[in-house]
């Protein structure tokens, strides 16, 4: 007889209601109450949820970096921080009226834009991967 989802309660997949789907999805980061886990799977299973959580953290990291080193305005942010808004990437939509655009044509851009705010700029700017004059900078 094949395994039914969860695989780790066969009591559980025995059940024909959808409450083995919700009860499964929910009690799959529970791992004590698996039928069959050891202390040494245990700690792998947790060694690779790390490894995943740490994957989304560099994939949002990246996905930052990118589109910001693609379609930002880093070099005009940093002659004038004060006055220039730091541009995460461009808008490209076909839908977009002439409202649209003159609203979200911002930051000195000469198109529409999405401002960003996740301080990717301010970590360039303290980090040594840029050759740069940062000395005004330091307080």
């Amino acid at each position: 007889m094949a395994l039914r989802f969860p695989r780790f309660s066969q009591g559980l997949a025995q059940d024909p209601t959808t409450r083995r789907i919700w009860f499964g999805i929910s009690t799959a980061h529970d791992f004590g109450s698996h039928d069959v886990i050891t202390e040494e799977r245990l700690y792998q299973n947790i060694f690779a949820s790390h490894f995943g959580q740490l994957a989304i953290i560099f994939q949002w990291t990246f996905g930052n970096l990118f589109h910001v080193a693609w379609q930002g305005n880093f070099e005009a942010w940093v002659q004038d921080p004060l006055h220039v808004r730091p541009i995460a990437h461009a808008i490209w939509d076909p839908h977009f009226g002439q409202p649209a655009v003159e609203a979200f044509t911002r930051g000195g851009a000469l198109g529409p834009v999405n401002i960003a705010y996740s301080d990717v700029y301010q970590w360039w700017l303290v980090t040594p991967t840029i050759e740069m004059e940062t000395e005004r900078f330091v307080v």
